[in-house]
């Protein structure tokens, strides 16, 4: 009878990242938001986004795969911070236009 560790998950994780897929850069995701969206989040993702390929070819595919990450968490960012100003400046469009109505 093997040896049971208490200690050890029997859970299996999501394992290494293999070095045969290759990771999303989303560089061009970012350069858009950047351009059209929100200039500052837009370049952290550029940031984030250029560190993905130079990671992967040392081998550390772990750095790369969080890099991706956040250059995608950053270009959502960006879009929704861009959204929400939209928004807020429609509606602060048709306020003044209700109130200027209103005189």
């Amino acid at each position: 009878m093997p040896f049971d560790n208490p200690y050890q998950s029997s859970m299996a994780g999501p394992g290494p990242v293999s070095s045969d897929a290759k990771i999303p850069t989303y560089l061009v995701q970012s350069i858009l938001t950047t351009c059209f969206c929100c200039m500052p989040f837009g370049i952290v993702a550029i940031v984030y986004a250029a560190q993905v390929d130079s990671k992967q070819s040392v081998g550390d595919y772990e750095g790369a795969r969080r890099s991706s990450d956040s250059a995608k968490m950053w270009c959502w960012v960006s879009v929704g911070v861009w959204v929400a100003a939209m928004v807020a400046y429609v509606g602060m469009f048709a306020i003044f236009a209700a109130v200027g109505a209103q005189r």
